[in-house]
């Protein structure tokens, strides 16, 4: 088949940028097929067929070459799959806006909501951020002048309430150190705070020292209140785009990928398949989902549900990115499994080892090196690669002659042809397998022949070609 040059259509629009985000849960359910809610694979008959509802249902796509998909009904070939989607009994924070969520919290009021700054540092910020053209490093310097200024302010100017340091506390935690005091001078909150705990000191001493490290523990469920309640003029002064939504750094539900990227292998060794990491590591999701809501139900202990939300975070990162540190020892995986990020980075990942790989045809791989001899527009090709790779040209009266000369030259000269394609046929066919003359009359009276190969004829002229038809003719 012939390469077709690009050529770009009278489009009525044009794409003038293109905006990441993450999706709002209403997204993902509306891009979704179907609600994943069984943590079981397969059933447990005979027929090992997937269940439905589950993380291999087979309205998903499909993995297998002789089962088509139940949703399009086309084959493995074919079909691009279809998204599942899995409802988080508790909200999870997400891995990988981790740091943005506590730069967002440093930011906000942690009782209203609102950004800690007054409404003059308002006006000017937002002021500085309409002006066009603005370039991504001054929007950068912009991002760190406001957060910086909302980090000296302790008290917010719409509600009164008192904020102290947002911090990092184990993997996945967030404290706010609100009645932290560092100053000489102390606020009037604060030390009614402090008086309140007056009678438990004086009967427990050791209270008095912990005062000062007073925390609230800012879980994803606050999080994610506070971020709803963020006004709508907040939003660019975060530098975010509120056309594409306020702050949802919080995971409530997890797409399920289609199973043509997270196949089932069917073992030859051993009766039954080989699951892919991302399709055990949704199962653990499922099951701990499942966990949290019959605790819930039941009314357990408030630290047996912690135990199992903690848990249940866990999973989600590792779902995401599998290389994090600092899990503890009890909560650690057995086993190394590959997330998302493991697939997408690195060498072996899909940028670099897939789409920026040169596995394509038409290509080859040498090196190129500066040469006086050259122009600045040209690049040297090694004689080797030249003669190996191809490219389709089509014989016309233009360029028979020059057509001839190159199926004269054969593949071991350059340049020279190495195969031929009659037109409508797509198999290519090289002269090593057939004679001359049904050769030398099929270039004869076919010009509108495609040669892309050429006959391996080293010793054979045109000249040769016809005192063979000459004898032919006279011996008839």
């Amino acid at each position: 088949m012939v390469k077709e040059q690009f050529r770009e259509t009278n489009v009525a629009k044009k794409i003038s940028h293109i905006c990441f985000g993450m999706k709002s849960a209403e997204q993902m359910r509306q891009q979704a097929h179907i609600q994943v809610v069984t943590k079981n694979l397969y059933s447990q008959d005979t027929s090992h067929t997937p269940l439905q509802y589950g993380v291999l249902d087979h309205r998903m796509g499909t993995s297998e070459k002789d089962r088509p998909c139940e949703t399009c009904g086309k084959n493995l070939a074919d079909c691009l799959g279809h998204y599942g989607y899995l409802d988080l009994e508790l909200p999870c924070f997400h891995v990988g806006y981790f740091k943005a969520i506590i730069g967002i919290l440093q930011m906000i009021c942690k009782t209203c909501s609102h950004i800690l700054l007054s409404k003059e540092e308002k006006l000017q910020f937002l002021d500085y951020l309409r002006r066009p053209g603005l370039a991504y490093l001054q929007k950068r310097g912009l991002k760190k002048k406001i957060s910086d200024k909302c980090r000296k302010k302790t008290t917010c100017v719409h509600c009164n309430a008192f904020n102290g340091p947002v911090k990092k506390c184990g993997l996945l935690k967030i404290i706010h150190e609100k009645y932290k005091t560092t100053k000489k001078v102390v606020d009037p909150m604060v030390s009614d705070f402090l008086q309140s705990f007056d009678i438990t000191i004086e009967h427990n001493k050791e209270v008095e020292s912990l005062l000062t490290r007073a925390q609230e523990n800012l879980n994803p469920l606050v999080v994610l209140n506070l971020f709803r309640r963020i006004p709508n003029e907040d939003v660019p002064l975060l530098l975010m785009n509120p056309e594409s939504g306020k702050p949802t750094d919080i995971l409530t539900c997890l797409l399920v990928p289609p199973l043509c990227i997270r196949p089932s292998v069917v073992s030859d060794l051993k009766s039954g398949t080989n699951e892919d990491d991302l399709t055990m590591k949704l199962t653990e999701i499922i099951f701990l989902n499942d966990v949290i809501k019959k605790h819930r139900m039941s009314g357990a202990k408030t630290q047996m549900i912690m135990e199992d939300w903690d848990f249940l975070q866990l999973q989600c990162a590792l779902y995401i990115n599998s290389e994090l540190s600092g899990i503890p020892l009890n909560m650690a995986p057995k086993k190394w499994t590959r997330g998302f990020m493991q697939r997408l980075k690195g060498k072996q990942g899909r940028f670099r080892g897939n789409l920026s790989g040169k596995r394509v045809d038409f290509s080859g791989r040498t090196v190129i090196s500066p040469d006086p001899n050259l122009r600045i527009d040209e690049v040297a090709v090694p004689v080797h690669v030249a003669k190996i790779l191809t490219y389709p040209e089509k014989v016309n009266k233009a360029n028979i002659e020059l057509m001839r000369k190159l199926v004269r030259n054969g593949p071991d000269v350059h340049p020279g042809a190495n195969f031929i394609q009659q037109r409508h046929m797509q198999m290519k066919r090289s002269n090593t397998h057939f004679s001359i003359l049904p050769f030398y009359s099929l270039l004869k009276n076919n010009p509108k022949m495609q040669i892309i190969s050429s006959f391996t004829l080293p010793h054979v002229t045109v000249q040769d070609m016809a005192d063979f038809l000459k004898e032919k003719k006279s011996l008839n």
